[in-house]
């Protein structure tokens, strides 16, 4: 095998790596969390610490490409803002990760104590791990899919009849408020601005707003996905649902596409008709349009499973980081760990 070289340079060149950064993750089918796009927006509104793109050659060929921020001295490891599900990692599958990893490594630190990769999904293959005796995996978090390819009422009717009984119960008593139920579906590239604008709203008027994480029209947040979404509206690779209630907003989903499978990124919904469970509503008349959308076979959730999404699916799989650590970084582990 070739050396490899590693080359660190400025973020704000990453757009000169957009052909690279795709044909390397066109090997996963060009899977859209992975994609030169997501990680561009990304860095552009929701960076928090100084970042670096670093980016490996073998030969004349590009092989990998990171975006890294520094932990404290001597360890780096993958740019991961809470709103990407993935760590930004893109490699050529025929290199053993741990190889690139130790390599980088180097380049970033004088002496050089350990680095991670964070948030991988075991079913995307990203890494190689055949030669990753000096790696540990630490798990993240389970998450959970959804087959979507059979007839919609013979998979309601496989589900639990205590989600389908207060499903049931929850819209016959929205039905009975002032308005009509109302599933609409947003996916032209004119209206994704005002459907963003509407879901952060939303989302701001709730528990979120006192905890900083909700998306509002005006803050890094909210610019990431209306930018994000936009883009991708124009290749047909989002869909925003709203549950109306008459004239009234009151669930909303924010999703991308991805070959045949569609992602839930976020989901929020109006508090004030917490006891008609309508974000339960919305997944309801959601999945029954996706289940008859031939072009979709896949509900991917990529969030923590939690009591819900297990009333929905039993198809789940553990997320993980993948860390190494030098000679010197396990000494350090090993003593911290014996003074705690």
């Amino acid at each position: 095998m070739k050396d490899l070289g590693w080359n660190i340079e400025p973020v704000s060149n990453l757009a000169k790596f957009s052909e690279d950064w795709n044909r390397l993750n066109s090997v996963h089918g060009g899977f859209i969390l992975l994609n030169h796009l997501f990680f561009s927006e990304a860095v552009s509104h929701l960076a928090e610490n100084p970042l670096q793109l670093a980016i490996c050659y073998q030969g004349e060929h590009v092989v990998c490409i990171t975006i890294v921020e520094k932990v404290r001295f001597g360890i780096s490891r993958t740019f991961q803002p809470s709103q990407s599900p993935l760590g930004a990692w893109i490699q050529d599958p025929t290199i053993p990760t741990q190889l690139l990893i130790k390599s980088l490594a180097k380049k970033l630190h004088w002496w050089p104590l350990g680095f991670s990769i964070t948030q991988q999904d075991p079913k995307l293959e990203c890494l190689n791990l055949t030669q990753s005796q000096e790696c540990n995996t630490l798990p993240y978090i389970e998450t959970g899919s959804l087959q979507s390819t059979e007839n919609f009422d013979t998979f309601w009717e496989s589900r639990g009849k205590n989600l389908r009984q207060n499903t049931n119960k929850a819209v016959n008593r929205l039905n009975k408020e002032s308005g009509t139920l109302l599933l609409k579906v947003i996916t032209a590239p004119d209206d994704i601005d005002e459907a963003i604008e509407q879901y952060g709203k939303l989302e701001s008027s709730g528990w979120k707003s006192g905890t900083n994480t909700a998306i509002t029209p005006d803050n890094d947040q909210g610019r990431f996905y209306k930018s994000l979404f936009i883009k991708l509206a124009h290749n047909k690779q989002t869909i925003i649902f709203q549950l109306f209630l008459g004239d009234t907003i009151i669930a909303s989903d924010l999703t991308v596409l991805s070959n045949q499978s569609i992602i839930i990124l976020k989901t929020t919904y109006d508090e004030n008709y917490k006891r008609f469970s309508p974000a339960t509503v919305l997944r309801k008349l959601q999945f029954e349009k996706i289940f008859n959308d031939p072009q979709i076979s896949q509900i991917e959730f990529y969030g923590k499973m939690m009591d819900w999404h297990y009333r929905w699916t039993n198809d789940t799989r553990e997320m993980f980081h993948l860390n190494w650590l030098s000679k010197t970084g396990k000494a350090i582990k090993s003593i911290r760990e014996k003074i705690k």
